[in-house]
């Protein structure tokens, strides 16, 4: 099938083959009919892609500041591959899609042939969460449904600001948003004021109620919008705007009557004027695209979306005169070249029908690769896979073939196998499994689909390198194992710490000292988003389980003994699983692990610390490690070092194993004891004995 996806670097815009994807619990599969380009959105990810590296910084100077943290804990060259490897991910376009079911594992009340509309991107087939699906009135066009996801995110705006009806509103932009937003706003009874720097848009506002100006920098709307509302200003401003300019926000304030409400839907300036909001405490807030993901929720988006589709079918919400052109879905360059015309609204794509619509392989080079090359299979293609896993592959001497890239998503599987320069792309993992000439799996996948895709692919007679953690519990724990006893395979998990050079060199001066020590480690974790998948402990686990099991396995390396015991003796209540552990081992060494959420992002992300009796170790950052009271540990320090932190090196262990069919880098007893303690200490109370 085919698909849009946009490069961030250049700008340029790509009708790309991908794989379909499959269906899926959780998830809709949807063949397209009809796609909506957001001239807004869209739009600014277009200009954002064509803009030099200057232009790039002033248009996000948050992240610019991320970059220098970035810059100050990790070091230079670090943050420059972190931002080329970024802007070099192409993202799929689009969020307005209309089509019909072709499978729905997880929703009883759709079936197949079902028109529906989601917030599928612009490509031929599509899988969208549940909570993004929903069904198309008989008496409503496809046409008409395409706008639903935009009047979703203005009616989310609407909803916020708590207005009654017969209230006054002003709408700041008056783009497909905007003209949606005008129109639902008349339909519910609200008296509504448009201003857009375009004519043509003000036009169309006033043909369906609303009042408008038409803004320019010599006059200002103020005192037309004060004379409108009868001295008293307004109940609130719907912000659809997209501009770096802070002033849209600003004037909103200064429209308000007493206790009126600002509501940002675009993308503004956020410099405010705190004399504009003080004088009638009036508040501001910012709406959350179509609404909560959460389908319990009041206002969640599932809601909106049917609100919408049932303004439709009750005709109270037009679409009428919002499409300024059609075009066939091959044809899409052609909407990304006409975005800019002034009073362009809705540029439409219409989809044929194709043989091959859900076909799950993709081949990308027409001959086969030599049997007796050495052939891999990636499976998961997210950011580990495109930053640190596919670099490390392409690093090694041989290098191996990669024959197949896998991924639930095909734009994100074709991204990541053109960086892997890999033979086939696909969303399908049993036929990547059955290629007999793939000698080895490597699994990227989310977290709780390690262990099952792990037994299978042991199962299918693959060495398998699992991307940790090797599983969430310990009845898959003694899953795996029996499956690599059944099989004989070769096994390992990327505990890429103890390979790194320092990790090695600190090992190897350890093993010439006799008697206990203790490791302490300072991990500088940061704060995820709340709703960042890692923190979900059905599908990421957790971030000790997750993120903290490679200090664990670290020290179990340079204790060279069992862990015999582990407390916990501080877990964070933020939600954000910050932890301080306790590990003893059987040689009477100790270690403490920090793994915290909560300080500065420059602070560097790794230190470690190694004593004895009369003498220090550390290691900063993977970058430099010195010794005191001690000779032989000092190595490293250049400020420009990029942090090793072993990974080149672990796959280098591994890929030989496979090739040579000698033990694994990482004896399996060492690993599932590792996997064990952190599955224990994810849920590890606080002890108070040490």
């Amino acid at each position: 099938m085919r698909q849009i996806l946009q490069h961030l670097g250049s700008g340029r815009t790509e009708l790309a083959h991908v794989p379909a994807p499959g269906p899926s619990a959780g998830c809709v599969l949807i063949q397209a009919t009809h796609s909506l380009v957001s001239l807004g959105t869209e739009r600014m990810l277009v200009e954002f892609g064509r803009a030099g590296w200057f232009q790039k910084a002033r248009q996000q100077p948050e992240r610019v500041r991320q970059v220098w943290q970035k810059i100050r804990a990790e070091g230079f060259l670090p943050a420059v591959q972190a931002i080329r490897s970024k802007l070099a991910q192409p993202i799929p376009m689009g969020y307005c899609n209309v089509g019909r079911v072709v499978a729905s594992p997880t929703r009883s009340d759709l079936t197949l042939g079902d028109r529906v509309v989601s917030n599928g991107p612009h490509a031929e087939v599509v899988s969208v969460a549940d909570g993004l699906v929903e069904r198309i009135p008989d008496n409503v066009t496809d046409e008409d449904a395409v706008f639903t996801p935009l009047a979703a995110i203005a009616l989310q705006g609407v909803r916020l600001i708590g207005a009654q009806p017969g209230d006054r509103i002003v709408v700041s932009g008056l783009g497909l948003i905007g003209q949606l937003a005008v129109r639902l706003l008349v339909a519910q009874g609200y008296e509504v004021y448009g201003l857009d720097p375009d004519s043509d848009k003000c036009l169309a506002a006033e043909r369906f109620g609303a009042r408008c100006f038409t803004l320019h920098p010599t006059a200002d709307p103020l005192p037309d919008i004060l004379a409108w509302s009868e001295g008293s200003g307004v109940a609130g401003v719907l912000i659809t705007a997209s501009t770096p300019s802070a002033e849209p926000v600003n004037l909103a304030a200064r429209c308000c009557r007493r206790h009126g409400k600002v509501v940002l839907v675009g993308v503004v300036g956020l410099q405010l004027n705190r004399a504009d909001f003080y004088r009638n405490e009036v508040s501001f807030q910012v709406s959350q695209s179509y609404g909560s993901p959460d389908p319990t929720d009041v206002y969640s988006a599932r809601s909106n979306f049917q609100a919408v589709l049932t303004l439709m079918a009750q005709g109270r919400l037009s679409t009428e005169g919002l499409i300024s052109e059609r075009l066939a879905f091959e044809q899409a360059d052609g909407a990304y070249g006409t975005m800019h015309r002034k009073g362009t609204l809705g540029l439409l794509l219409t989809y044929g029908d194709a043989a091959d619509l859900l076909a799950q392989n993709v081949t990308l080079r027409p001959s086969v690769p030599s049997p007796a090359t050495q052939q891999v299979a990636l499976i998961g293609a997210g950011n580990f896979a495109a930053r640190t896993l596919v670099p490390a592959l392409l690093a090694q001497n041989p290098c191996p073939v990669v024959a197949h890239v896998v991924s639930a998503r095909g734009a994100s599987a074709l991204i990541v196998a053109r960086q892997a320069k890999a033979w086939r792309v696909s969303t399908d993992l049993p036929t990547a499994l059955a290629d007999t000439a793939v000698r080895s799996v490597f699994l990227s996948t989310r977290h709780h689909q390690h262990a099952a895709q792990a037994i299978a692919a042991l199962q299918a007679g693959k060495a398998v390198w699992v991307e940790k953690p090797l599983a969430l519990s310990e009845v898959e724990l003694a899953e795996i194992a029996a499956a690599q006893a059944a099989t004989g395979q070769l096994l390992m998990v990327g505990f890429n710490r103890r390979f790194a050079p320092l990790a090695q060199h600190v090992a190897q001066r350890l093993r010439q000292i006799p008697g206990p020590k203790h490791f302490e480690a300072t991990i500088n974790a940061g704060t995820l988003a709340r709703d960042h998948w890692l923190l979900d402990p059905q599908v990421g686990g957790g971030r000790i389980v997750g993120e903290a099991c490679h200090f664990v396995d670290l020290f179990r390396y340079w204790a060279g003994a069992p862990i015999a015991s582990v407390h916990a003796t501080y877990r964070g209540a933020d939600g954000q699983d910050a932890g301080r552990f306790t590990l003893e081992f059987a040689d009477g060494s100790t270690g403490q692990i920090h793994y915290l959420t909560d300080l500065s992002p420059s602070q560097p992300k790794e230190h470690f610390r190694i004593s004895g009796a009369d003498w220090e170790v550390e290691i900063d950052n993977w970058t430099k490690c010195r010794g005191r009271g001690i000779a032989g540990f000092n190595r490293g320090g250049f400020w420009m070092s990029s942090p090793d932190k072993g990974h080149r090196w672990a796959l280098q262990a591994f890929l030989r194993a496979a090739a040579a069919g000698t033990a694994a880098p990482i004896p399996l007893d060492e690993l599932l004891e590792v996997s064990r303690w952190s599955i224990r200490m994810q849920s590890m109370p606080i002890s108070s004995s040490p």
